[in-house]
């Protein structure tokens, strides 16, 4: 028994490889960058596409191979025909198959798309090097490799946003059709942009509330909500006593707060985290989108100087948090989670 536990752990080890050099050589880049940048200094434009090497070295590599959703993103890929998603992703799966690609070759063209995107962001913001830390330690592997259309919708609202400081039709279509959720985008970005915080914040207090009842008294509802499904499969997901990574996100976003971020981002962060707790961990996704679009409006607006070695020790620890995800399910093994393609 001791051999074979032994064997089991050097295959981790050995599986974890590429997770460690990805991590390694951007901390590496990232921290000579941000002791050469102390101050006001920005880091010059081919610095910022550098330190993407290690993100888009991995994700060309990785396209398809990793991740709890790969399997079924391949199947949804094989009756793309037959099982329509959102209409923009659909036809891109549908183009991809009229040339040849199969799904791995589908997937790197996507991670291609995505680390231009990328690219266009980060070259334009003022706090490129921590947009870029937190990025790697909260949504690269989540999002790059599970929430595949989630990330390519958030990350053309970021395009987008950074150009021309706000969001308008074009850009809600043209991300929406990728994943719906970029009608919360836009529903969320208008109400951060509003005057009247007051109104915002109480127009979210009852969201809140009307998406808790409809959680406790789905019957309530009826078939006639499009979600209701989803709402029934929240309480299979199994619920922790505090989800500590949400907690630490929670600082860096007051971090933010403090930094001349949106206080409605914060509120609406609190919110979320509160019915994670008492509701379901699948909320998180909603988290997610709320934590981007408060990272991508204090790094696009400003620098952080308040508190930043506290919110780059924070992020450090979610780093660690964030491999931890591939290194546990790579040691519980099976088709269900996550894996390395051998």
């Amino acid at each position: 028994m001791g051999s074979g536990q032994g064997h089991d752990e050097v295959s981790v080890s050995t599986d974890m490889i590429p997770y460690l050099i990805l991590f390694a050589s951007f901390l590496i880049g990232y921290v000579g960058l941000e002791t050469n940048t102390f101050g006001d200094r920005r880091p010059t434009r081919p610095a910022r596409l550098i330190l993407l090497l290690p993100l888009l070295v991995f994700a060309l590599t990785y396209a398809g191979r990793i991740g709890t959703d790969a399997d079924s993103y391949a199947r949804l890929y094989e009756m793309a025909e037959y099982f329509p998603l959102e209409p923009g992703f659909s036809m891109l799966m549908i183009g991809a198959k009229l040339i040849g690609l199969d799904y791995v070759g589908f997937t790197k063209v996507l991670a291609l798309m995505q680390m231009i995107l990328l690219a266009s962001i980060v070259t334009r913001l003022r706090d490129p090097l921590f947009f870029l830390l937190f990025y790697l330690s909260s949504f690269f592997l989540n999002f790059q490799f599970n929430a595949i259309r989630n990330s390519l919708a958030l990350l053309i609202v970021g395009a987008v946003y950074v150009r021309v400081q706000r969001l308008g039709v074009l850009t809600l279509l043209a991300s929406s059709v990728i994943h719906y959720s970029s009608l919360m985008t836009l529903g969320l970005q208008r109400l951060a942009a509003s005057r009247r915080q007051f109104i915002a914040t109480s127009a979210l207090v009852v969201f809140a509330g009307i998406f808790t009842l409809m959680w406790l008294r789905p019957d309530i509802i009826g078939d006639m909500f499009i979600y209701q499904a989803y709402l029934l499969r929240l309480s299979e997901y199994e619920s922790k006593s505090v989800y500590w990574a949400l907690l630490l996100k929670l600082a860096v976003v007051w971090i933010f707060f403090r930094n001349g971020g949106s206080r409605f981002y914060l509120h609406a962060y609190v919110i979320l985290v509160v019915l994670v707790h008492l509701i379901s961990p699948i909320l998180s996704r909603l988290c997610d989108l709320v934590l981007f679009l408060a990272l991508l409006d204090v790094c696009t607006r400003q620098r952080l100087r308040r508190h930043r070695v506290v919110a780059i020790g924070f992020v450090l620890v979610l780093i660690v948090s964030s491999l931890l995800i591939p290194w546990n399910d790579v040691l519980n093994g099976g088709v269900d989670n996550w894996f390395l393609d051998r």
